[in-house]
C-alpha cells in the first residue's frame, strides 16, 4: 500500500508540479514538487518491487525528512504559510513511521537470511 501511495503522489507531483506545490503548501516551488515527484516514482517502485524492501523504506524516510525541512522553511516565511506548518508536522510524523517500518523490515530480512543484523546506523536509530 505504501508503494502505491508513493507512486500516486509521484505521478501527480511530476505531471502537475506547480499545482501540486501550491496545494501541498510548498508555495511557488514547482521545481521542488517535480523533483519530489520523480523521487517518489523511483522510491515507490522500489518499495513495491525491490528486495529487500527496507532500504527503499529508509530512502522514503530520508526523503520525508528533507521535505520536513522544506515545509519548515516555507512555514517560517514572513507570510506564515499555515498549510506548510501542517505539512512539516505531517512529514515529520511520516518520517518516524517510515523509519520504524524500515527498521522492522531490516530485522525481518535479517531473520530470513539466517540472523544477519541490519546495518549499525539503522540499529542505533532505534535506540532511545
Amino acid at each position: 500500500m505504501v508503494g502505491l501511495v508513493t507512486l500516486g503522489f509521484g505521478v501527480v507531483l511530476t505531471a502537475r508540479p506547480r499545482r501540486s506545490a501550491a496545494a501541498l503548501g510548498l508555495g511557488d516551488r514547482p521545481v521542488l514538487a517535480g523533483a519530489v515527484g520523480l523521487t517518489d516514482l523511483v522510491v515507490g517502485t522500489g518499495v513495491l518491487c525491490g528486495r529487500p524492501r527496507w532500504p527503499w523504506m529508509a530512502a522514503r524516510a530520508a526523503l520525508n525528512l528533507v521535505l520536513t525541512g522544506c515545509y519548515a522553511a516555507e512555514a517560517n516565511r514572513p507570510d506564515g504559510n499555515r498549510r506548510a506548518r501542517t505539512g512539516a508536522v505531517a512529514m515529520a510524523s511520516l518520517t518516524v513511521v517510515d523509519a520504524t517500518l524500515a527498521l522492522a523490515l531490516a530485522v525481518q530480512a535479517g531473520k530470513e537470511d539466517g540472523g544477519v543484523e541490519p546495518p549499525a546506523a539503522l540499529r542505533s536509530a532505534s535506540c532511545p
